[in-house]
């Protein structure tokens, strides 16, 4: 269901995204005074691959899988979003439909602001289209940086880098010391390609280096300054 506009709580985990603190004021005040605000319980889709264009979103709680499943019942995670991520904005760029399912991974609170809106807003201020497309830079950065750890880096080194990722929410936050990241072992193995059984003994070999803790359905990070390190470190 959507309430009818933020709190000011939700507005103040909004101004905690990097991408969000960079705008313009009067860009974030447009943002804030079209949004709507939507609740989905776990597992719930929020669009569909080949799904128009309906505006942007952020994450205000909870956490947003992208992906796929085949016919078959095998899913594909391909990103996850949290707190304070935005998405949506390959649709607004392109004009085209949605590439991935989304769907919520656990009980989760969006901002929403619909395309018409935000579309208005773009074709009466169109200097603003460049903070829309450095969104999209940013995340083509990672993608770029995923495809070649995948190609040249071993397992231990993409799993470092993968959880220091979902740390900093792909660059938007600036993580606490002990972070806790609620993301499963078979969803880590999903979206790195790799066997639940090698994620664990991975993550089993980060405990024993007092790095994380293991907690079922995620990690708890103990030291993130060193793990930063280790991840700065591949090159």
């Amino acid at each position: 269901m959507s309430a009818p506009e933020l709190r000011p709580a939700q507005r103040r985990m909004l101004a905690s995204g990097h991408w969000f603190a960079s705008l313009p004021t009067s860009l974030q005040q447009a943002l804030c005074a079209s949004a709507r605000v939507v609740t989905l319980s776990a597992g719930e889709l929020l669009f569909q691959r080949g799904d128009s264009n309906d505006g942007l979103y952020a994450m205000l709680e909870g956490a947003i899988c992208f992906g796929a499943v085949n016919p078959q019942g095998k899913e594909a995670l391909v990103g996850l979003a949290e707190p304070p991520q935005w998405f949506g904005e390959v649709a607004l760029l392109d004009g085209g439909r949605r590439t991935h399912d989304a769907w919520a991974d656990s009980n989760a609170t969006l901002v929403h602001v619909p395309a018409a809106a935000l579309s208005g807003w773009l074709a009466d201020h169109p200097g603003h289209w460049e903070h829309i497309g450095r969104m999209a830079a940013h995340k083509l950065r990672v993608v770029f940086a995923a495809v070649e750890d995948a190609s040249l880096r071993g397992p231990r080194e993409r799993l470092i880098r993968c959880l220091v990722t979902l740390a900093r929410a792909y660059g938007e936050r600036d993580p606490s010391p002990q972070p806790t990241l609620r993301v499963s072992q078979e969803r880590l193995g999903s979206i790195l390609s790799l066997s639940r059984q090698t994620i664990n003994a991975l993550l089993q070999g980060l405990e024993r280096e007092q790095l994380l803790v293991c907690m079922r359905g995620g990690v708890r990070i103990v030291d993130f300054r060193r793990l930063h390190e280790l991840e700065s470190s591949i090159r």
